[in-house]
């Protein structure tokens, strides 16, 4: 597998993603922040609060809402690695989730991830 091990540097692209948002649930609190990419092993996070760095290692449950209608999808992962970004101009925190079981993409959101 090796997946952690392959990819140092995320590929960002929120523009992709924008139908989409994604809650976590830590501790009892909810951060809604934007969907950075996603494959069937984990995702990145993009939140405009510093509150995952903190959490590295910690397992966290979360939604995937999609905006255009009322799909949902939730997983659970692990926090493995916190950075932060500007993009256009706006200060982002972000955080790689990996899944503890790989999620089966639906089609136009796999469609996306691979067009990037």
């Amino acid at each position: 597998m090796g997946s952690e091990s392959e990819r140092r540097l995320p590929r960002i692209s929120p523009r992709e993603f924008r139908d989409f948002e994604v809650q976590l649930d830590l501790e009892g609190i909810t951060l809604t922040g934007k969907l950075g990419n996603i494959s069937e092993e984990g995702l990145c996070y993009l939140g405009e609060d510093d509150m995952l760095s903190d959490e590295l290692d910690n397992v966290v449950i979360g939604t995937i809402l999609w905006s255009l209608g009322n799909k949902r999808m939730f997983f659970e992962g692990k926090i493995v690695w916190t950075q932060t970004a500007v993009i256009r101009g706006v200060q982002y925190f972000l955080a790689g989730i990996q899944f503890s079981e790989k999620l089966n993409l639906t089609d136009s959101m796999l469609a996306r991830s691979l067009e990037i």
